[in-house]
């Protein structure tokens, strides 16, 4: 993905993106900003009015009255300026609150609309680094840009006004200080994108790195600890290293900014001081405009030296957002599953991004509707990709796969079911661990005890003090369970949500064999009258399959019953007799 727009374009995406979630406090943002940026311009009106009338007084034109009157209106204006300082600044926190969500939510969609293969690409991997680090900053950039339009350009544009009717010449003294420092950030903008580039990857490694170094069990124990140091530090430095390039020509660019606002500080103060001699403009113009021009320049050195600054440096980070979050969003009617039509895998090939050698090569095969199928061979054999593929996880690199006359991507997947060998471990209770997979469902407490005293999970034990309502899990002070045990709530989440195509892709590795064998032939009674696929790397349970099918580095090496398997002295026979010497 390339990024394609600068501060202005990105600044656009993210007020749209308020006005499309959060219109009311975009809303009351801007008329915030209007008014605190009027407020602070005002000042300085009222700061002139009071001293020139206190100059009228001494001259005897005015009455004490009216001096008194011009000192509580700057009073009125500065008090003003202070509460409009702190609502714009408190509701600007409160309105970042409500919006942060939006953003998380359009990231978290773009996610569900991934496929599972692009998990597997580590360039999407960094796609989506960078485009969290964007998420982070997106708020305040777009903030700025509210601000520049509404808060600084509302001040500016009333404080040139004032200054215009003085004098023309004190306005172009401050666009001479504008433009050359809005064009020296604006050169920032590609190192920024090229240090934002370049960094993702070494950020994702070093953050891995420290992952593996803050590990308690294997890394310590292995003494690896130092190792993984090294390889921190090393991805560490060169960070820095990229960090520090950047920065420097930021130091440069500031420096100069610097020097031309003072430059310009200096002339405003020298035309001042001769209009002031020439009688040109009055003491309390004078007295205002000085007054005013400390406030002037932080506003300046604000806008620039922090705000934009931090915008500009910003805009990689949130360009990487939006291709993010509006890349590749698909949504599309898709079909039924028709229970009562084979799956036909036609030719299929795949080969997972970057690797150099197909995980299945030109599998044909049929699971005929009601069928068990077991699925076995050795490690690398292309079992677990199998599954994703029938499960629409992983598009084909070649071939097809059909449910009837339906390609498999063009069918809803809400009646699949699975459980895969790396499932989660939810640190819910136990009803929501279950229920998860399918929360519409009500009236739902009888079927899970029943599922959970199938795959051996007691409710009367004493662990589960609180049945349904256990947490699991001792972050948030629930119970542990055994790895074992784990497994056997995944089977029963996987079971518990509404299905007619199930697979199990060896979730049993932690129980031992005649507790495996006991939980298949179980799941072959749920799976009556069900498509049904087993992987398992334990042969003795592949026997209650109706057929089983045997894998072999990415090809279909046999397919048959047991008993046809063992007598054909094939593939299936050499592992099954390797195994059976561990139970003999």
């Amino acid at each position: 993905m390339k990024y394609q727009n600068g501060f202005i374009g990105n600044s656009k995406k993210g007020i749209s993106m308020m006005f499309h979630t959060e219109a009311k406090g975009l809303f009351i943002k801007t008329i915030l900003c209007i008014a605190h940026g009027a407020s602070w311009a005002m000042q300085v009106v009222f700061a002139q009015r009071f001293f020139d009338d206190t100059q009228r007084l001494v001259r005897g034109e005015i009455e004490l009255s009216m001096l008194f009157i011009s000192m509580l209106a700057m009073i009125l204006a500065y008090m003003f300026t202070q509460i409009m300082n702190g609502v714009d600044n408190g509701y600007a926190n409160i309105f970042k609150l409500a919006f942060d969500k939006h953003k998380e939510l359009a990231i978290f969609k773009r996610v569900e609309n991934m496929s599972a293969l692009e998990f597997e690409d580590p360039k999407m991997l960094e796609e989506m680094n960078k485009a969290r680090a964007g998420g982070n900053s997106i708020y305040w950039f777009s903030v700025t840009f509210l601000d520049l339009i509404f808060f600084y350009i509302t001040y500016f544009s009333i404080t040139g006004v004032y200054f215009f009717t003085l004098r023309p010449s004190l306005v172009s003294s401050i666009i001479l200080i504008f433009v050359p420092s809005i064009l020296a950030y604006m050169v920032q903008v590609k190192a920024f994108k090229e240090l934002e580039d370049a960094a993702a990857p070494l950020r994702r490694k070093s953050n891995y790195y420290l992952e593996c170094i803050t590990d308690l069990k294997e890394t310590r124990f292995l003494g690896a600890t130092s190792y993984f140091e090294k390889l921190y530090y090393a991805s560490l430095k060169k960070l820095n290293h990229l960090v520090f390039k950047v920065q420097l020509r930021k130091s440069l660019t500031s420096l100069f900014m610097e020097c031309v606002t003072g430059i310009g500080y200096g002339v405003i103060l020298f035309m001042l001081f001769l209009l002031v001699m020439r009688q040109d403009i009055s003491i309390g113009a004078f007295v205002a405009i000085l007054g005013s021009m400390k406030s002037l320049f932080d506003f300046m050195s604000e806008a620039i030296s922090e705000r934009f600054e931090s915008a500009f440096e910003n805009t990689a980070l949130v360009s990487n957002y939006f291709s993010f979050v509006e890349g590749n969003i698909k949504s599309s009617t898709k079909k039924q599953y028709d229970a009562k039509s084979d799956i036909v895998i036609q030719d299929v090939s795949f080969k997972y991004p970057l690797a150099k050698n197909y995980a299945l090569n030109h599998l044909n095969m049929r699971i005929k509707a009601g069928e068990t199928v077991a699925i076995v061979g050795e490690n690398g054999s292309g079992k677990s990709t199998l599954c994703r593929l029938l499960l629409g996880l992983y598009p084909t690199t070649s071939g097809n796969i059909k449910i009837g006359e339906d390609s498999l991507n063009t069918i809803s997947n809400e009646q699949f079911s699975a459980i895969f060998q790396n499932y989660c471990k939810y640190k819910l209770s136990l009803r929501d661990n279950i229920s998860i997979s399918k929360k519409d469902k009500k009236e739902i407490d009888d079927e899970l005890i029943t599922l959970l005293n199938l795959v051996g999970l007691d409710m009367e034990k004493k662990e589960f003090t609180n049945g349904l309502e256990t947490n699991i899990g001792r972050e948030f002070d629930g119970i542990e369970l055994s790895g074992g045990q784990w497994q056997r709530l995944a089977i029963v989440r996987g079971l518990f949500r509404e299905n007619q195509f199930v697979i199990l892709d060896e979730p049993t590795s932690a129980i031992d064999p005649l507790e495996e064998t006991k939980l298949y032939n179980q799941f072959k009674k749920i799976c009556e009258n069900k498509t049904a696929v087993i992987v398992t790397h334990r042969l003795g349970s592949a026997r209650i399959a109706d057929r089983i099918i045997v894998l072999k580095n990415g090809f279909l090496a046999e397919e048959g019953t047991h008993e046809h398997l063992i007598q054909k002295n094939g593939e299936y026979r050499k592992i099954f007799e390797a195994q059976s010497q561990w139970y003999t």
